[in-house]
């Protein structure tokens, strides 16, 4: 399913999918997806979705990218080969995704993350405590952003170490990586360090937290991994 697939030496791994446009997905194809991929929890859940065509395509695509990457991991990294089904997705608290054995098996699993854009769906894989993705489509219009910069992100902004979008990318991955989320407030993630390749990110609440964000080089993308070791 991925198109690109990044490595973040030696803990990550970030796969990128172009989708077709999610409210002409043929039902079938779908249909067919979800009955390959899904457990019968999750089918039933994504069944009974009474949302609207694009959100279920959405929720269906997440997990299959997801559960894509977590077997392209387990055989890459414990030389372990595994069934889309014999993993399920659920949720944390705080709403973020994790992934969990489906059946009995207690080997261990990777974090996961996952970030949607425009016909773009980013899933994110890793050894580690924790991981975060975010993507952007490099032609949004940002420029709201340049508002609620902080002083040193500013003053990165005019030396062209980073971009609108970078900035908002960054800030997303490394919220994520700490399962926190921005909580609508991008000033909460100030940047205090950066160039064109990486990011440092620190939040307000924990001024000692530093959080190193990756962007990757996918074409026509802004696309940030933060790996938590």
């Amino acid at each position: 399913m991925a198109t690109y697939t990044c490595v973040v030496e030696p803990f990550a791994r970030v796969f990128v999918t172009f989708v077709d446009e999610l409210k002409a997905y043929p039902q079938e194809k779908a249909a067919a997806l979800a009955a390959e991929s899904l457990t019968p929890v999750e089918l039933e859940t994504w069944e009974s979705m009474p949302a609207q065509q694009t959100r279920r395509m959405e929720w269906l695509l997440g997990r299959v990218a997801l559960k894509e990457a977590v077997c392209e991991w387990m055989l890459e990294t414990q030389l372990r080969s595994i069934a889309s089904t014999d993993v399920v997705i659920t949720r944390t608290e705080a709403g973020a995704p994790q992934v969990e054995w489906a059946g009995d098996d207690d080997g261990a699993l990777p974090v996961v993350s996952l970030a949607h854009s425009t016909g773009v769906i980013v899933a994110a894989v890793a050894g580690a405590a924790s991981v975060g993705v975010d993507v952007e489509c490099a032609d949004r219009r940002a420029t709201t952003i340049a508002r609620v910069l902080t002083d040193v992100e500013s003053e990165l902004f005019a030396a062209e170490q980073i971009t609108l979008l970078s900035a908002v990318v960054a800030k997303e991955a490394a919220s994520k990586a700490v399962g926190l989320g921005l909580g609508g407030d991008l000033r909460r993630w100030p940047i205090i360090e950066a160039d064109p390749r990486q990011h440092m990110v620190t939040c307000v609440d924990d001024p000692e937290l530093r959080l190193l964000v990756e962007l990757l080089p996918v074409p026509k993308l802004v696309l940030g991994v933060c790996v938590v070791i």
